[in-house]
């Protein structure tokens, strides 16, 4: 039912990657990030490369209308989420793309709206387009083949009924308070075909908030219980025995469930954090 064509998903990859810059942060050895190239891990690329890669065959309609990716902390969500809406602003730029990053707080979405202002800075770009940073948080530009609009936004549903975007990324849906929250950024993008609506959090465990049954919901396209097609899943987590306990002080079992580790994530102190958990069930 589908094609593979990688065009799109190289562009975006090249785009965030030739672009782009670290603001902060060290290597594991302690050298310092900030100016250095920001490049995409292998996890990163192989999202990307879903998400506009695979069409309907013989069409220009992407497979994927929805994205649910599920990380631990420190994998350094907010940049790679920054680089998504940029590059992807780019990438649909002949639609007049519009994105809106929206995070249960604006101070949420304000973090990966600032990385993408700081690299514009960094590019001395600020000329080419119109930015507003006070009572609204935009990045607008006309590029004569078409043109981009960024928007930070806070999940706030009684103020965003006017709202039209081709591509919504919903950040920590975990601090979602209601489905509507969610719900009206994705309808928001009824009017495009190649809709992209992409939910992102780093936890999850309250059994009543909507993100806990997005994720089990995601869990059945995973096992194919539920057939989603359109739905793409990334969780990363560590293997559970048939009780559902996980061997926490296991170090496969933390790379398992952190993507960037060895990268962002220290393997001693995640497994110094496994032991002291060991010894204090408080920390588990």
């Amino acid at each position: 039912n589908y094609e593979f064509n990688p065009k799109d998903a190289e562009f975006v990859i090249g785009i965030i990657e030739k672009t782009f810059v670290h603001d902060q942060g060290e290597k594991l050895d302690g050298t310092p990030l900030r100016g250095s190239p920001f490049l995409l891990e292998p996890w990163q690329k192989f999202i990307i490369y879903n998400l506009v890669g695979f069409y309907h065959k013989g069409t220009k309609l992407r497979r994927y209308k929805e994205a649910f990716i599920y990380l631990p902390r420190k994998s350094g969500k907010s940049r790679f989420i920054a680089g998504i809406a940029w590059a992807l602003s780019l990438l649909e730029r002949r639609s007049g793309s519009k994105i809106y990053v929206v995070g249960a707080a604006l101070e949420q979405s304000l973090q990966s709206f600032n990385f993408i202002l700081f690299n514009i800075k960094q590019m001395e770009e600020e000329e080419n387009f119109r930015i507003l940073d006070n009572n609204q948080h935009s990045i607008s530009g006309d590029f004569g083949d078409g043109s981009i609009y960024i928007k930070a936004l806070a999940a706030n549903p009684d103020r965003q009924d006017s709202l039209n975007c081709n591509i919504g990324i919903a950040d920590e849906i975990h601090a979602y308070k209601t489905p509507k929250q969610y719900n009206i950024i994705k309808e928001a993008m009824k009017a495009y075909s190649n809709k992209l609506m992409i939910g992102i959090t780093t936890a999850g465990d309250d059994m009543t908030s909507f993100c806990y049954q997005r994720v089990q919901y995601c869990k059945k396209i995973l096992d194919k219980s539920v057939t989603d097609e359109a739905y793409f899943v990334f969780i990363a987590k560590a293997d559970e025995d048939e009780n559902g306990d996980v061997d926490y002080t296991n170090p496969i079992q933390h790379e398992k469930a952190n993507p960037n580790y060895g990268i962002t994530i220290r393997p001693e102190d995640i497994l110094n954090d496994a032991l002291q958990a060991q010894n204090d069930p408080q920390q588990r």
